[in-house]
């Protein structure tokens, strides 16, 4: 009676006694070790690989937060300022309350200026020479080239060129003079 293959185990076990109760010889030891140092080396490179294309990634995807986290900061501000002013990528706001917001582009950061003139840094990462902000009419135009993270041959996952855009301040009052 076969009950739950303890027949097949004993005959396997059997068979298994029976078939080698010389050891392992040498050239069986040679060829395996020949067969791990060549399959190793292609594991590795396929998972080391997959670790960099993942942090390359990583890296773009942080410029992608950089470029969108300084976008953010500078929308509300712009849209609910009263004043305005631009100059040497430095934007004044000042509110309808008399508050006043004070941005700049320096030193790699996108930095806040507080009313005692304490800078305080807000986004790191930003290529500050490629980045700016301008005035051309009644637009503030603002561009942001975030640092190149990415190099070798990932650096195709980089922001090659500066995001620019565009806030309307048609209906703003431009400050000529600041008063402080």
């Amino acid at each position: 009676m076969n009950c739950f293959g303890v027949d097949f185990v004993k005959n396997l076990s059997k068979g298994l006694k029976a078939f080698n109760k010389k050891g392992i010889t040498l050239v069986e030891i040679v060829i395996t070790l020949a067969l791990v140092a060549v399959v190793t080396p292609l594991v590795f490179a396929v998972f080391t690989y997959g670790v960099d294309i993942y942090y390359s990634y990583g890296r773009y995807i942080e410029q992608q937060d950089n470029v969108s986290d300084v976008l953010s900061h500078l929308r509300g501000d712009i849209k609910n300022a009263y004043q305005y002013k631009v100059e040497d990528n430095v934007l004044t706001l000042i509110y309808s309350d008399g508050t006043k917001r004070i941005w700049k582009l320096a030193d790699s950061k996108l930095k806040f200026i507080d009313r005692e003139g304490n800078e305080q840094d807000v986004v790191e990462g930003i290529d500050t020479e490629n980045s700016s902000i301008d005035l051309s009419g009644d637009v503030i135009i603002l561009s942001i080239q975030p640092i190149i993270t990415n190099n070798g041959k990932f650096t195709v996952r980089n922001f090659n060129r500066s995001i620019t855009t565009e806030f309307s301040v048609k209906y703003k009052e431009r400050i000529e003079e600041l008063i402080e």
